[in-house]
């Protein structure tokens, strides 16, 4: 049993006054009143004197009234409302559950009516559809189809650089007839005219070329979208699939070339790392260049198969990284460009540009980056937005074999001198590694001596020394790592620079063995015959 509580309840505000011929004679006033009442006193006590012909200089004092009559009745009627639902608590006579479920559902309706309304993203949607196309039947031509784009993008490319180049070439020779005129029928002046017009003549080209190649990532990219969800509408009904009438698929050989790669010092071991619960984890030496992982050759077709694991692991729990060193400001990095080279070699249909990634990045670090520096009192290089040690991080899905490609700023002192295992950059290896655990990262590669090409004071003790220190901070970083939780980085690649002799790779490669546990096999002794 329950007690029903009213809402609202009617009071009868009651007032009276003299007249104005006889002040024994009382004017007496009835007023029904909703209480609580949600309106405005004042413009009640207007109604009322209107409607009854109530004298003017009585307003006031009738306000005053009816305010002190509302705020009264309002004042009793919560009292008894309350009174009477705790009575209705006491006795058990309130369904707790009833109310909970009302409020609950009074709730949702009020978030859904103002709050602001969102669902799943385009981004998420199409990251679903990807995954499920990859992994399915359709795989071969979802790779043909992206063949085809970077093919055309690969070709408007060379057609901007040689355009570039026959510019360059009429100007590096009107230029030198120029010199060659020069203080007879030349002047200085025509010789500043005319390097003023050649720079104006490559910003407009370079500028036109930028933006016919821009204008061609991103109609493929719409246009590859829609393709995607269209496919995977008819494979979920009908299983057959379909090609985009603009993609030349012709142009893509399916016949594999026998031709092997060139090859190249590595060596791998298998190794435990860990006290207790011991972990088993593949580490590769390699003598190579760390952004062959980067660059894709659409017209090599031995090509595909990198494409094809790339694309398996693209939206999985199962990424691949690498480590360039980078210098600061970014934008003057050597490597750096080479990404960026790479990066355009093929359109983007997953994430953003990397110019625009790198450009937000600038935006984002720069605040926060400049706080920093000027707490730790750096003075002149306060301004700096990046320093030793710090990284950034880029995603790509047309590149070689890396989904993730973490920038470490290293300076001179990095690269070239003696450093100990606290030296901001190692403490940016660590981050790296354990920003890798915390996001599915399995296999990663980086820069085993820190710096990217050899040089002859780069003797043989020296990359000792630094791959020594390189590995065993590795290895405790990764052990540390494996304290926080999340993937485990399954492949760990070092690289040593691509000119690296035959004689100092194979003493680095033997530091593996010293450093980490390597598996090796047990080999039993067969017992003598008798």
């Amino acid at each position: 049993m329950s007690i029903e509580v009213a809402h609202t309840l009617t009071k009868n505000f009651k007032y009276s006054f003299p007249t104005c011929t006889n002040e024994e004679i009382l004017f007496k006033l009835d007023v029904p009143v909703e209480i609580p009442y949600s309106g405005c006193t004042r413009e009640l006590v207007q109604r009322v004197i209107n409607m009854f012909h109530i004298p003017v200089y009585l307003e006031d004092e009738l306000n005053e009234k009816l305010a002190e009559f509302v705020a009264t009745e309002t004042k009793n009627f919560h009292n008894d409302r309350d009174e009477k639902l705790i009575n209705q608590l006491k006795n058990s006579e309130l369904n707790v559950d009833g109310i909970v479920k009302n409020w609950e559902k009074m709730f949702k309706e009020n978030v859904m009516e103002f709050a602001e309304q969102k669902g799943t993203s385009d981004e998420e949607v199409f990251a679903a559809a990807y995954h499920k196309l990859v992994h399915s039947p359709a795989l071969e031509t979802i790779l043909q189809v992206e063949n085809s784009y970077a093919k055309t993008v690969s070709s408007m490319l060379k057609n901007r650089d040689e355009d570039v180049q026959k510019m360059t070439e009429r100007q590096t020779s009107e230029m030198e007839e120029n010199m060659r005129l020069l203080n007879t029928t030349v002047t200085e002046e025509d010789i500043n005219e005319l390097a003023t017009r050649h720079f104006e003549e490559q910003s407009l080209v370079c500028g036109r070329w930028g933006s016919q190649i821009d204008a061609l990532c991103q109609t493929q990219r719409s246009q590859h979208r829609a393709w995607l969800m269209t496919t995977l509408d008819q494979y979920q009904t009908t299983a057959a699939l379909s090609t985009p009438s603009n993609s030349p698929l012709d142009t893509f050989c399916p016949e594999r070339s026998l031709s092997a790669p060139a090859p190249r010092l590595e060596e791998s071991f298998t190794i435990h790392l860990g006290s207790q619960l011991k972990q088993t984890h593949n580490i590769r030496i390699v003598a190579c260049d760390l952004l062959d992982l980067c660059r894709l050759d659409p017209d090599n077709p031995t090509e595909h198969m990198r494409r094809l694991q790339t694309s398996l692991g693209l939206y999985s729990t199962e990424l691949s990284a690498v480590v360039l060193l980078s210098s600061a400001p970014p934008a003057t990095a050597a490597p750096l460009k080479a990404l960026q080279r790479a990066a355009a070699a093929s359109p983007e249909h997953h994430f953003a540009s990397l110019d625009l990634q790198l450009k937000d990045i600038a935006e984002k670090v720069k605040e926060p980056a400049e706080q920093r520096n000027s707490q730790r009192g750096d003075g002149r290089r306060a301004r700096a937005a990046l320093q030793p040690g710090d990284v950034y991080v880029t995603t790509h899905s047309n590149l070689g074999d890396v989904h993730v490609v973490f920038h470490l700023v290293a300076d001179d002192d990095a690269v070239s001198g003696d450093i100990s295992s606290r030296h901001p950059v190692i403490m940016g290896l660590r981050n790296i590694l354990k920003a890798a655990c915390a996001n599915d990262i399995t296999t990663i590669s980086l820069p085993l001596l820190l710096r990217h090409d050899l040089t002859e004071e780069c003797t043989v003790a020296w990359c000792s020394r630094r791959a020594e220190l390189v590995l065993k901070c590795v290895k405790g970083f990764v052990l540390e790592a494996f304290g926080w939780g999340g993937a485990r980085p399954a492949t760990l690649q070092v690289a040593a620079p691509p000119n690296t002799s035959p004689q100092v790779f194979a003493s680095l490669a033997a530091l593996l063995p010293a450093i980490f546990r390597v598996s090796a096999p047990v080999k039993a002794k067969q017992p003598a015959a008798h």
